[in-house]
This record gives structure tokens, C-alpha cells and sequence, in this order.
């Protein structure tokens, strides 16, 4: 059965949840702290606040807000309570440091510390996407295109290029990287051409590097570990783009974000290439590394739309790169439906994103003097379209439950994005490098959004606005039907709170959800998405809960008071400006 996502968002206007259900007494007092701080002649004003909560529900959540000083009484009664404090840092570049004591001693399972995370764990089992030189390049290439060797369009009509006349069997080398001295001599496989899309009609064009490609018929030579067949190419290219409409990732992904190029582009930019409504996907050992179980499964390289005198090494085509060797890696006798070659299915709608975010949003939205879109929210939109696009391309998604199955799935899940979220689930939001955690949280995130405020909706928002950062999404969530005036630390800490909540899966409809035990249907444009349950508490590594000495900028933090308590616990914290406080209590 599934839930039909306009019933959720008729209540989001309600999700901040302050003194809901007994009875919250507080009182505040207010006194000035004369003592010199790190600024001769500064005062800090100092609040203390009590607060006596009584539990007269499951699931309550109370707020303990950003007094200096809180002091909570909370009254659990005789059924048996888990109780948690959420911290939440506001601040958007600065670390807080809070305190925290209360009456139940319990061993914290201290989260780990950015100082000493373990890289290698970090990048098991998944592929990452964009090296951290091409995402260099992403976060960059608004400057780069406002350096003086660039001048805008003149006022000329800027004429389409001609169509690459692509033909399969034909060679020609690809530049991998700005150095041109780093090429791949691939071959043309697949071209699929005059496809009708909701945008026209467009052409997909395959190729394959040399040494990645095997074929009998034409004494292919490849050194890899696992090759290339056309079997394979035929497989991918039905996935991306083929006869008949939303039946394929372009129909699904456009359909949510728009078209992925267009002449206005270059209308605007001189220095971008024009249109001819193809795609080409290079199929290439990314990397060199011969990896057929991880490394980087796949990126769109901007480089590419720009013509190849103003930036050396495009390849003067809308395209994506793809890594033929994890795509190859089948279980046996090799099927689209294996791990690998699915997870690259999966990223090709990651980077499609990618490849529409570049026109719509950085090149034809955002300002000229403004900056380039925020790659942890670039990464978000990405991420979360894996998620949305799981069960038409039948995947198992970030979720790693079956596209058939709508609930959380089981416990002890090791599949998926959120295992790696529970362990890192203190990382800052909105600080981005490159780590496998940070795809981790930005998923959990946007996943949040989506289940939340508006589905496949709030995901075209945020692209089609004029902000770079996290305005974006403020900007798309107050648009959701029912909602204003939600700031992006509102979002951060309903986001906190549904981690915590995504056990269950019948919370009342004023509490924000990751769980209903089912798909929740996403409607936009005409097109269902389906987005299925999550429930943090069922994967393998399950969440952490720190002492929250420290949280990061823009980031939440777990502590643990206790499980099966009963009667009265007192909880003692103390807080700064930035930091809120929430009492969650199941």
C-alpha cells in the first residue's frame, strides 16, 4: 500500500513541535556576567532556565531551547522511556561546545572525531563520484568564467552546432583532464538517435575507451580485469535514453529539473559550446586504477561545455565519464541488474543532476556576481534523486532495501548510504570534502526534505531559484503548501528530530517522518516517484550518540540520557547563542 505525499504536506507548517504534549513550566532569569571575556570590557549576558516536563505521550518532544543555562525535570511516569537530547549548532563556521549531565549516569557511545576518522572505512564498498580536482573545478567555475580572457555574448543569434554525426565504429581520443597530454583513444558503440523527450528529440552517443572494451568481432584488446561487451553498452544506453516517454533516466530526471543544455546557454556565455541535443557517455577506466569494487564510479566534468580555446581540454560536448570497469564487474554472467552495473545506473542519475544544475541553476540563475552553488547542496540534490529514481530504475537505492519493498527493510541492514550516516552523524551539514560520509549526510538529508516538505517538488525548488546555498532550500521549503517562515536551522533540527523518530512508523502526522511503513507516492509534472521508509535504528552500524562537548557548524548532535527509564530524571545543560537544545522522548 502506499500514502499519497499530499496528505503529509498539508502539515508541515506545524513540524517545530514546541511543548507538545504535558505540561512545560518554565521560568527564566536573566543576569549579566561582568567578568572580562576574551575582550577587555565585554559582558556575556547569562540565562537560566527551569523547565519541569511531564510525559504524557509517546514520542514527545519538548524544546529546552539556547538559555546559557537549562535546567529540565522531566517526570516519565511509570511506562519505561528512552530519553535523548538533540544539540543543534546554528552557527554557520564556528563549533559550540555544550555541556550536558544528568541524573541517569550511562556510558555514552562517543561519536568519532573528525581529527581521526578512518579513511579507509569511510570508502568501503561504494563508489564515490567527481575527484576532488573535477569538484574543484565545479566550485570554481564561476570565477573562472568572470576572468577577464572571457567577454559576454554579443547581441547575435547564436547558432546551434551542427549535430556530431557520431557514427558507431568510428575512433577519436577523449581529453580526461584539462592536461591535454592525459587522453583515452575510445571508440563510438552505441548512437541512438532522434529519441523523442519532453525537450525535443536527442541523440545518446556510447563510446568506450579501447583498453576497456572486448569483442570478438573486431580483435578488441582489453588489459582490464573486467571488460566492456556491447551487450553491455546496449543495456546501458535502454537505461539512459530510449524510444517512449517516462520510461527512461531522462525522462525521470528532466521531468523533476529540466533540460540539461540548450543554445541560451550560449546566447549568454560566448565562450560555452551551443546545442545540438546529444549526450555523450565515455566509458573509461576513471582514475587509471583498474578497480572493478570501488573508487570513482562516475562525474560530469563542466570543462566539457566550454569551448576547448577558452578552457583546454574540453571535449566540446555534453557528457558524462563513467568507470568501465566497475560498470563490467557482473556476478557471473553479467546482467544490468548486478551490483555494480547498477550501482552505475544509479550514478548516471546522480550525474545527470549534476549536468542540469550547471545550466539551470549556476549558468542561467545564479547572478553573475554570485557565487557558484555550494557543492554539499549540489551533492544533495544529486544524492537525493538516487533516492527518488530507485525504484524506476530498480535499484535499492541509498535506502539498500529492495525497490520493491516500501518498508525500512530489516534489521541489521549493511546496504546502502545510512550505516555510514549513523557513524558519522555529527559531520557539519554544510562543510563539504569530498568524503564518503559527506555524500552519506547530505542524502539523509535531502532524504528528509523529500519526505517532508513537498517530495519530487521541493527538489525542483531548490534548483530553480536564484541561491547558491543553504537560501536554496529555505527559499524551497517555505514554497511546500502550508509552510512559511521555516529558517534552514528550523529544517536542521526537524531534521535531528526524525533521525530520532524513524523507528517508528505511525508518528503522528505535527512530527516530521522518515517512516511510514510504506512508499509515500511523490507526484510532479504527471509523474509518480515513489519514496520508500527509513528507519536509522536498522542498519548495521546504528546511530551514534556522543557526549556533545563539541558540535560542529551546522550540525546536530545525539546524546543519550538513557533507556527504560521511569520516574524523574534531571538534565543540566549548558549552551551558548548558536546551540538549541531538544528533549526527545520514545
Amino acid at each position: 500500500m502506499s500514502t499519497t505525499f499530499k496528505h503529509l504536506s498539508l502539515v508541515t507548517a506545524s513540524l517545530l513541535f514546541i511543548g507538545c504534549g504535558g505540561g512545560d513550566n518554565t521560568t527564566t532569569d536573566t543576569t549579566t556576567d561582568t567578568t572580562p571575556d576574551v575582550t577587555p570590557d565585554t559582558t556575556t549576558e547569562i540565562t537560566n532556565t527551569t523547565k519541569n516536563i511531564t510525559i504524557t505521550e509517546d514520542n514527545q518532544i519538548e524544546d529546552l531551547g539556547k538559555a546559557t543555562n537549562v535546567k529540565a525535570t522531566v517526570d516519565i511516569g511509570d511506562s519505561p522511556k528512552s530519553v535523548y537530547v538533540l544539540f543543534s549548532n546554528e552557527s554557520e563556521t564556528t563549533d559550540s561546545y555544550p555541556t550536558a549531565t544528568d541524573s541517569k549516569i550511562v556510558e555514552a557511545n562517543e561519536s568519532k572525531k573528525e581529527s581521526s576518522l578512518d579513511t579507509a572505512s569511510m570508502h568501503a564498498k561504494r563508489g564515490t563520484h567527481a575527484p576532488a580536482y573535477i569538484q574543484a573545478f565545479s566550485k570554481n567555475v564561476k570565477k573562472l568564467l568572470k576572468n577577464s580572457k572571457y567577454t559576454q555574448a554579443s547581441k547575435k543569434v547564436i547558432s546551434n552546432l551542427e549535430p556530431s554525426k557520431d557514427v558507431a565504429g568510428e575512433t577519436q581520443p577523449f581529453y580526461i583532464e584539462q592536461d591535454t597530454s592525459k587522453s583515452t583513444q575510445a571508440t563510438a558503440r552505441k548512437v541512438v538517435s532522434n529519441i523523442d523527450t519532453e525537450f525535443g528529440t536527442k541523440t545518446l552517443n556510447i563510446w568506450v575507451s579501447d583498453d576497456s572494451f572486448f569483442s570478438l568481432t573486431d580483435d578488441s584488446v582489453c588489459s582490464k580485469t573486467k571488460c566492456v561487451t556491447q551487450e553491455m553498452v546496449d543495456a546501458l544506453a535502454e537505461t539512459f535514453l530510449k524510444s517512449g516517454l517516462n520510461n527512461d533516466i531522462y525522462d525521470w530526471v528532466t521531468n523533476i529539473y529540466g533540460e540539461e543544455w540548450d543554445v541560451t546557454a550560449q546566447n549568454k556565455y560566448d565562450y560555452l559550446i551551443g546545442s545540438n541535443d546529444e549526450i555523450t557517455i565515455l566509458l573509461t577506466d576513471i582514475d587509471n586504477d583498474n578497480s572493478e569494487n570501488g573508487g570513482t564510479i562516475g562525474y560530469f566534468y563542466a570543462k566539457d561545455n566550454i569551448n576547448n580555446t577558452d578552457v583546454s581540454g574540453s571535449n566540446e560536448r555534453v557528457m558524462f565519464y563513467i568507470d568501465a570497469v566497475m560498470f563490467a564487474n557482473g556476478e557471473g554472467i553479467w546482467s544490468i541488474d548486478d551490483a555494480w552495473p547498477k550501482e552505475t545506473v544509479s550514478t548516471l542519475a546522480h550525474e545527470f543532476v549534476h549536468m542540469i544544475e550547471f545550466y539551470q541553476k549556476t549558468l542561467m540563475l545564479i547572478p553573475d556576481d554570485g557565487e557558484n552553488t555550494d557543492t554539499w547542496l549540489n551533492e544533495m540534490m544529486a544524492e537525493t534523486t538516487e533516492d527518488i529514481v530507485a525504484t524506476k530504475i530498480e535499484s535499492k537505492g541509498p535506502r539498500g532495501v529492495l525497490h520493491t519493498d516500501g518498508s525500512a527493510g530489516s534489521p541489521n541492514n549493511p546496504e546502502g548510504r545510512y550505516g555510514l550516516f549513523n557513524e558519522y552523524n555529527t559531520f557539519s551539514l554544510t562543510n563539504w570534502r569530498a568524503l564518503l560520509a559527506d555524500y552519506s549526510k547530505v542524502n539523509a538529508y535531502g532524504t528528509f526534505l523529500t519526505r517532508n516538505y513537498g517530495g519530487a517538488q521541493v527538489l525542483h525548488d531548490i534548483m530553480h531559484n536564484a541561491f547558491w546555498d543553504e537560501k536554496a532550500v529555505e527559499d524551497a521549503v517555505n514554497k511546500a503548501v502550508g509552510v512559511s517562515g521555516k529558517t534552514f536551522a528550523d529544517l536542521q533540527k526537524e531534521w535531528g528530530i526524525a533521525v530520532m523518530l524513524s523507528d517508528n512508523d505511525n508518528l503522528a502526522p505535527d512530527k516530521p517522518t522518515y517512516n511510514t511503513g510504506d512508499f509515500t507516492d511523490t507526484i510532479y509534472n504527471g509523474k509518480t516517484y515513489e519514496l520508500g521508509s527509513i528507519n536509522f535504528f536498522n542498519y548495521a552500524t546504528q546511530p551514534s550518540f556522543s557526549n556533545c562537548t563539541s558540535v560542529k557548524p551546522q550540525g546536530n548532535c545525539y546524546y543519550k540520557v538513557g533507556d527504560n527509564l521511569t520516574g524523574s530524571v534531571t538534565i543540566d545543560l549548558t549552551l551558548n547563542a548558536t546551540t538549541s537544545a531538544t528533549l526527545i522522548v520514545k
